[in-house]
């Protein structure tokens, strides 16, 4: 998951559990809340796990399958 979709998606629960704040009565907006923060936790721990995962796979490769910019298709140097 990427960075941007990972703060938008924390952003809209944000964004909901503030509409319920004005919205909904006292034992509905407390749920909403824990809901809402049940999932942003659940998403956060989904995104260190895959975050986790690559760096793993990126180390056990060796990082040899990885392309330099900098070099031509011979692989010297531009």
């Amino acid at each position: 998951m990427s960075h941007r979709k990972l703060i938008v998606g924390l952003a809209a629960y944000a964004l909901i559990a503030i509409s319920a704040a004005f919205t909904l009565d006292e034992k509905m907006r407390y749920a909403v809340w824990v809901l809402m923060g049940g999932l942003a936790l659940k998403t956060l721990v989904a995104s260190k796990q895959l975050h986790a995962q690559h760096a793993a796979e990126t180390a056990q490769r060796g990082r040899t399958d990885e392309v330099n910019p900098h070099e031509q298709q011979d692989g010297n140097p531009q």
